[in-house]
C-alpha cells in the first residue's frame, strides 16, 4: 500500500482503500501519487509568483533610489567634513605661526 495518510488526511486514506478495492493497488498507488499531498491553500498560482515578482522589483526599485540617495547624503557630507578640515587645519596652522612669533618676540626681549 502506497504511504499516503498523514495526521491531518485520514480522507486521503479512506480515498486511497476505496480506490484500491475499485482499481487495484497498483492503479490506486499510480492515481495517488498524481494527487496533490497538501491542502489547496498552500498551492502558489503563477498568479501569486507574478504578484511577488512584481512586488520584489518595487522593493528592488524602492532600495536603489533609497542607495542613490544615501550616496548623494554620503558625497555632501564629505564636502562639507573636507571643507571643514580645511579651515580647521588653517586655523591650527596659523594659530601655531602666531603662537611662534609671539613666544619668538617674548624670548627676545629677555634676553
Amino acid at each position: 500500500m502506497l504511504n499516503c495518510m498523514s495526521a491531518r488526511e485520514p480522507a486521503r486514506h479512506a480515498l486511497y482503500a476505496r480506490l484500491e478495492d475499485v482499481l487495484g493497488p497498483e492503479h490506486a498507488d499510480t492515481l495517488m501519487t498524481h494527487l496533490p499531498q497538501h491542502q489547496s491553500d498552500q498551492v502558489a498560482t503563477k498568479s501569486d509568483i507574478a504578484m511577488i515578482r512584481s512586488e520584489l522589483a518595487d522593493f528592488k526599485a524602492e532600495v536603489r533610489v533609497d542607495i542613490q540617495e544615501v550616496r548623494a547624503d554620503i558625497k555632501e557630507l564629505s564636502g562639507v567634513v573636507r571643507d571643514q578640515q580645511k579651515f580647521y587645519v588653517g586655523t591650527v596652522v596659523g594659530s601655531m605661526t602666531a603662537l611662534t612669533a609671539i613666544f619668538s618676540l617674548v624670548v627676545g626681549m629677555l634676553r
